[in-house]
């Protein structure tokens, strides 16, 4: 019983990557049975497959869990969200974007440097702005909602009961691993570790949501400026150009600007964790001041009314009243998921699963890179 939220967590996230695993195999040269789809086709195929990922982190969940959908999103983090958090959070994605273009750069020297060929492909077609709306939608909309919900949702919280810091390695490796592409894995990677981090210090999702949302949305929108001829592209283009003929200006102007980026960071980061988890956490506070307030007012009113006192009785009743409260707050399971508790070794079951997503995902991964190369 006590490994029930942990080992129904690695049912559904299984189901997840052996769905990832057929359509990444089938999507392949190799096999080439998607291939032949239409770009209409392709689109619908890849929102049908957010949208899965999406039921199955939730409802299959609930279903294994025997939860109300409420709870289970709530114990995910979809707690409610001031508009300063959400502002937070627009900007600290346009610094994640900017810091994983030079992360991206970086690690994309590093495979070239190892023989890595990367896919020449290019779309010098039309890009309408009807296509961009789309791939808004089907590229970062529901990646940032659906991939949200799956690793710093029902995974991250779901493997808290190993400890907080082992749930967020695992939920960011496994994100990394679920992109099945070697140059995706690296950045993925850190950006997984981030906002696992970011999700566990403020106990809400909807930054990491929004975060996501504006790493892939920024990314698309670069691709419709130079198809288009907007011009946001040029500045970079630019910037690379003058940066590749002076070695040290380049090593100097990132530098800087990278630790610039990072200060900015960290400031954001307090600053969302002051409007979501302190914030909450002193409403709570009051919540239960109040209550206790109301009730001991209530308790010594009928105390003087019966001309008896009960001290025990009242103890009581404000331990359960105080439990309530922070159960309403929290929306937490029949079998509360208590991200500071003790950790525990999993069940045989879940430790099969759990070695399986990485095994299949690793080896798909792997794949990529070795076909990449030869």
């Amino acid at each position: 019983m006590k490994n029930k939220i942990v080992k129904n967590t690695l049912i559904c996230y299984s189901l997840i990557i052996f769905l990832f695993v057929v359509i990444r195999l089938l999507s392949s040269d190799f096999f080439g049975v998607l291939g032949e789809l239409s770009t209409v086709e392709r689109y619908i195929a890849n929102a049908s497959i957010q949208i899965i990922l999406f039921l199955v982190s939730v409802f299959l969940f609930k279903f294994l869990q025997k939860s109300k959908t409420k709870d289970v999103l709530k114990s995910y983090g979809y707690h409610k969200i001031s508009w300063k958090a959400v502002l937070y959070s627009i900007l600290i994605g346009i610094i994640v974007y900017i810091l994983n273009v030079f992360v991206v750069t970086f690690f994309n020297s590093v495979l070239a440097s190892l023989g890595y060929r990367f896919s020449t492909s290019s779309s010098s077609g039309s890009y309408p702005f009807w296509l961009f709306i789309v791939n808004i939608i089907c590229t970062a909309v529901l990646p940032g909602i659906c991939e949200e919900t799956a690793h710093r949702g029902m995974l991250l919280k779901g493997l808290s009961r190993l400890g907080t810091q082992k749930a967020i390695v695992i939920s960011s490796l496994l994100f990394g691993l679920l992109h099945m592409n070697i140059t995706q894995f690296f950045y993925a990677t850190l950006i997984g570790f981030f906002l696992g981090y970011l999700a566990t210090l403020t106990d809400n999702i909807y930054p990491a949501i929004i975060i996501h949302f504006m790493n892939n949305a920024l990314s698309v929108f670069m691709s419709f400026s130079s198809a288009n001829n907007l011009g946001f592209e040029n500045m970079f283009s630019w910037l690379t150009y003058n940066l590749n003929n002076n070695t040290i200006i380049a090593i100097l102007f990132i530098f800087v600007l990278s630790a610039l980026l990072i200060i900015a960071l960290r400031w954001l980061v307090k600053a969302l964790y002051k409007e979501t988890a302190l914030k909450k956490m002193y409403a709570l506070q009051e919540a239960i001041f109040t209550e206790y307030m109301r009730t001991t007012f209530k308790q010594e009113v009928e105390e003087i009314t019966s001309g008896q006192t009960d001290n025990v009785k009242r103890a009581q009743d404000m331990n359960r009243r105080m439990e309530e409260i922070i159960r309403s707050q929290s929306g937490e399971f029949e079998e509360p998921i208590e991200v500071f508790q003790r950790p525990y070794k999993m069940d045989t079951l879940s430790k099969i699963l759990l070695i399986s997503c990485f095994l299949l995902t690793g080896l798909v991964t792997l794949m990529t890179f070795v076909f990449g190369v030869l």
